[in-house]
């Protein structure tokens, strides 16, 4: 039963984390880069728990509901994700690319997409940044 109770209490903590792990990556020069935006909508659904914002497969922050990232990357090809499902893109210097974070049927209860710059810009202004 302590078991248990111990294996439940560590899962609500792991649901509840939140921030910029370790990994998230330093910013690049700014005139070099591209601009990579995360958003995680703030739908009722999941709104409790943490969402895993991954690049290249590598766990770099957590997003609660309403918030958003922004990483500046150098050039090339990433894979931007959340646990269980990413997408890939190739991105280009002085470019933006927003994705979207939000809450589905899929077995991981959220799914990531690529969204337009219209749209980004809009899920911006309703989200905070993350610092």
């Amino acid at each position: 039963m302590k078991n248990l109770l111990a294996l439940c209490a560590a899962a609500l903590l792991a649901a509840c984390a939140h921030g910029k792990t370790a990994d998230f990556p330093a910013a690049a020069d700014p005139a070099d880069s591209a601009q990579v935006y995360v958003i995680r909508n703030s739908n009722l659904f999941g709104w409790g728990l943490s969402v895993t914002v991954t690049l290249n497969e590598v766990a770099i922050a957590h997003l609660q509901a309403g918030e958003h990232i922004v990483l500046r990357l150098p050039p090339g090809l990433y894979s931007v994700g959340i646990a269980g499902s990413s997408t890939s893109a190739a991105f280009e210097k002085g470019r933006r690319y927003y994705f979207l974070v939000s809450a589905d049927y899929t077995p991981t209860g959220f799914e990531i997409e690529s969204i337009a710059s219209g749209r980004g810009e809009e899920w911006l202004s309703q989200t905070k940044l993350l610092p």
